[in-house]
């Protein structure tokens, strides 16, 4: 248990004085490793075992479909036709920002993918119509959390291989509590424009050729979600062969939109390579660590702990919840999934838990610390993106912290929100 503790003591020390925090992990991980006397292979060992999983193959896909479709035309296509769709309502563009970010989440398997694509192009319309930059900025972070819940998503696959379940039945856990998001998000918003505290310019006139004309215009990039996603919900391909027609089609869609350059396609791998390079080696190294915390028992005891404060399942999930909340604050959330899955499996397993649920959970709580200060990742990615200072953004998304809370509250109490779908799927 010391060198547990001593491995988790070094690896913040480390993290405050800001080493990255996959040297953190390899650091705290190697010096636990001399201080429990254990092999020193162990270390290589795991990495090389940690990222061989068939089912990590569909990460690098959906990381370089997200890449390639953001520059083929499809994400200005998405946009439109929802603005042809909505933007007559009142508040209509900022609805539009939230229902954009649902069809577009069937495509792009990360929040932060949705916030560099989709989100340039939501924040510039929306502060084009008159509203405010932060606002439109803060709006734009809360609603990408939707993309990495609705699949295709790359934190669910990387809690399916964590986990030991099925990627396919966490794929169809995340539609429902997906659509439960952006209905908060769309109340709020309503309510927060009937009320004046959300200024808001008068809405377009609806048009019903001007639908007609962004629906033929955008048909290929609104049928991708069906596309990507049919074939593996329908069970005929797996996600990493559905990771695999993404990237297909997104080459199919840029070389319809005629938008396709060698130059755009250089930099999508180029960006998929180093986003894919870091999530596997973080992966690697957190399965080193993830070693050590079960040679040293820290699983067990941390369960015996918590199940002596309460047996009650309720109360451990909100435990848990405020837990993965603080850390998501502080921490990115692969790292907090590679050291907390191995010590809170054992105790959702006690309780009855079921771990598809509590994928979905899980992963939530960690997109909310995306968007939460000092370390949300989020919060920096729509700052360089729509070149606005760190603390505005921080001041306009603390009011969609309570859309967002609503949400994980429903999606933790009412499992069936998210086991529905999965159910249909084993009955088949």
């Amino acid at each position: 248990m010391v060198i547990g503790l001593s491995m988790f003591i070094i690896f913040l020390v480390l993290l405050g004085i800001g080493f990255p925090v996959s040297f953190s992990m390899a650091i705290a991980t190697i010096v636990a490793l001399f201080m429990g006397g254990y092999a020193t292979e162990v270390i290589s060992l795991t990495i090389v075992e940690g990222i061989k999983g068939y089912t990590l193959l569909a990460i690098p896909l959906f990381i370089l479909a997200g890449n390639l479709m953001n520059t083929s035309g499809i994400t200005q296509r998405i946009f439109d036709f929802c603005t042809a769709l909505l933007g007559h309502i009142r508040g209509g563009l900022a609805q539009v920002n939230i229902f954009a970010s649902v069809i577009f989440a069937g495509i792009s398997g990360t929040a932060v993918g949705d916030q560099a694509g989709l989100g340039a192009v939501e924040l510039k319309a929306m502060v084009d119509k008159g509203y405010r930059k932060p606002f439109s900025a803060a709006l734009t972070l809360a609603s990408s959390v939707i993309g990495a819940i609705i699949p295709p998503s790359v934190p669910l696959i990387v809690y399916a291989y964590l986990a030991e379940v099925s990627v396919e039945k966490l794929f169809m856990a995340g539609i429902i509590p997906g659509l439960i998001i952006a209905l908060t998000l769309a109340v709020y918003v309503h309510f927060g424009v009937t009320k004046g505290t959300i200024t808001a310019p008068p809405p377009a006139p609806f048009e019903l050729k001007t639908l007609g004309k962004t629906f033929k215009d955008g048909f290929f990039a609104l049928l991708a979600p069906a596309v990507i996603l049919g074939g593996m919900l329908g069970g005929v391909v797996t996600p990493t062969e559905a990771g695999l027609i993404a990237v297909i089609y997104s080459l199919i869609c840029a070389a319809i939109y005629k938008e396709f350059t060698w130059a755009s396609l250089k930099e999508g791998f180029i960006s998929s390579i180093h986003s894919t390079a870091l999530i596997m080696f973080l992966i690697g190294v957190g399965s080193a660590m993830g070693w050590i915390i079960s040679a040293e028992q820290l699983p067990v005891l941390l369960s015996d702990f918590l199940l002596d404060v309460t047996e009650n399942k309720f109360f451990m999930l909100l435990i848990i919840n405020i837990l993965l909340l603080f850390l998501g604050s502080i921490m990115e959330g692969i790292p907090i999934k590679l050291i907390m899955i191995p010590i809170l499996l054992p105790i959702i397993d006690s309780l009855g838990i079921d771990r598809i649920h509590f994928g979905i959970v899980m992963c939530y709580n960690l997109l909310i610390g995306m968007a939460t200060p000092p370390v949300g990742l989020g919060l920096y990615v729509m700052s360089r993106v729509g070149k606005i200072p760190f603390e505005s953004i921080v001041k306009s998304i603390i009011p969609f912290y309570i859309p967002l809370i609503i949400a994980l509250v429903l999606i933790t109490y009412f499992p069936q929100l998210s086991l529905w779908l999965p159910s249909l799927l084993s009955s088949q």
